[in-house]
């Protein structure tokens, strides 16, 4: 093997029979290799100067690609070279941890070296890394030990060419979308009422999507309810009644109470900086004798103010609300994955929440009417959803470390918000409604997969379709991400 002008190492049919045959034969790794210490932790960025740590044993045959690197003009890019003998993990642990580099290239050696071995003996990387193959043609080595370093939860991504190793250089570089942003949720602590999140932490959030997130009891909501101001909470109720096409069974002390909840909770999010905030709203929501009002009309208005408002105090369904309200830009349809059809290739959403402004915050509201919350007071809207409109559909899993994305097209609906809860009504409930208020129904791609790629009850939706953004904004969270098979439209 010899290094060319281009500064790559060029394997021949030879070579390369002769290291993958020294690969298959060579010994274990040394005991001591498989000693732990202590892990590398990614740092947050600041500014626009990054630092990169190459780490090769031949690392002079990097050069273009440094140049390369350097020449980046969206960010500063130090580049820190460092000989590496893969024989002794712990010396390469401690170069990582001594440089402490922003983002980590690898360059395997090609002869002597089992792949698959090093990321079992090096201590777990949490630096983004990223692996170059010197010959596009033989990706063994590099594909084998990317997904090693993938099974011990590092970022470990595979490039193709040095082109695509500085383009995914520069998506690791960017700031995570949702860094420093600020949630609450009014329930138990991690602990909803219809989604438990039990395994997560606040540490455990943060760390894989950068937002800080704070749980607090419901019942400091209905004390700062009392202190709300009557003529502010008239005014919202006045727009609401102004704007709406009908109002269907809403009184207006049920509006003005709705209303008093949103002037409430805008001043929450105002006064406190937060990018969003949800209530456990189940657990009060279907008794008669509920100390709060029923929220979904102020998470309507909130939701097109900018704010994230997730139902029910789902801490999956606040993060995947930030992310796809940052990325489009827009409102969002927070719902539950009603149905599937795998025939027609459909999906069908439901929930009392829906944003009037899915079009963007700019756009002209939906129409929408004024309903009740399923036959039992309280207030919600029933909006009119644009057929043919093309959307994304996403969520993130129970664990963070997968993100569903799944583009589609509004079908024309049907109204089926007054089926009865009950044929023979129990008392008290004759009025009860089965069905949320809004319903949407989305022709998709490859209905039978997404049926097993449902990531629980709750999705998001908003308007366009942005896979291209969400895929390289899961590679900086080190987030898997799943689509149809096509993402890149809908049906």
């Amino acid at each position: 093997m010899a290094n060319g002008h281009c500064g790559c190492i060029h394997v021949g049919r030879r070579d390369f029979i002769r290291t993958t045959a020294l690969a298959g034969m060579a010994t274990a790794l040394p005991e001591a290799m498989a000693r732990p210490s202590a892990g590398v932790q990614r740092r947050t960025y600041a500014g626009n100067k990054r630092k990169l740590l190459l780490m090769s044993d031949a690392p002079q045959s990097y050069e273009r690609l440094i140049q390369a690197v350097k020449a980046v003009r969206e960010f500063e890019f130090s580049v820190v070279t460092a000989r590496a003998d893969y024989q002794k993990p712990q010396e390469v642990t401690r170069t990582i941890r001594a440089e402490d580099p922003d983002i980590l290239f690898f360059g395997l050696p090609r002869t002597m070296l089992n792949a698959g071995n090093l990321p079992v003996a090096l201590d777990p990387i949490d630096v983004p890394m990223i692996l170059l193959p010197p010959v596009p043609e033989l990706i063994m080595m590099e594909a084998n030990a990317a997904a090693g370093f993938r099974v011990k939860g590092a970022n470990a991504l595979l490039a193709n060419s040095e082109a695509h190793a500085v383009e995914l250089m520069k998506i690791l570089a960017a700031p995570r979308l949702l860094e420093g942003k600020r949630a609450v949720i009014y329930g138990r602590p991690f602990d909803s009422s219809s989604v438990p999140s039990r395994d997560m932490t606040a540490e455990m959030i943060y760390n894989r999507t950068g937002v800080r997130l704070e749980h607090r009891p419901v019942e400091q909501l209905a004390d700062l309810l009392r202190g709300v101001s009557a003529a502010d909470a008239r005014g919202e109720m006045e727009r609401w009644k102004r704007e709406a096409t009908s109002i269907v069974e809403p009184t207006d002390d049920a509006l003005l109470e709705a209303s008093r909840m949103y002037v409430l909770l805008r001043s929450i999010v105002e006064k406190e900086g937060l990018a969003g905030l949800s209530i456990d709203c189940l657990s009060f929501s279907f008794d008669a004798k509920r100390a709060l009002p029923v929220p979904c009309l102020a998470f309507t208005r909130l939701r097109d103010e900018g704010y994230a408002f997730p139902c029910e105090a789902d801490v999956c369904g606040m993060l995947t609300t930030i992310v796809l309200q940052e990325i489009s830009r827009k409102p969002s349809y927070f719902c539950n994955v009603s149905s599937v059809d795998l025939e027609k290739s459909s999906t069908v959403l439901r929930h009392c929440v829906a944003p009037l402004r899915l079009l963007g915050r700019e756009a002209p509201a939906l129409p929408y009417k004024l309903r009740d919350y399923h036959g039992m007071g309280g207030v919600t809207p029933q909006v009119s959803f644009p057929v043919g409109l093309e959307v994304t559909l996403g969520g993130f899993s129970k664990d963070l470390k997968k993100f569903v994305a799944w583009p589609g097209r509004i079908q024309e609906g049907i109204d089926d918000t007054n089926h009865p809860s009950f044929e023979n009504p129990p008392a008290g409930m004759e009025k009860m409604r089965r069905y949320c208020s809004n319903r949407a129904e989305l022709k998709i791609r490859d209905a039978d997969v997404f049926l097993q790629k449902i990531m629980g009850i709750h999705h998001v939706m908003v308007a366009g379709v942005y896979t291209k953004a969400l895929r390289e904004e899961m590679m900086r969270m080190n987030v898997d991400f799943i689509g149809p098979i096509d993402s890149s439209a809908p049906a």
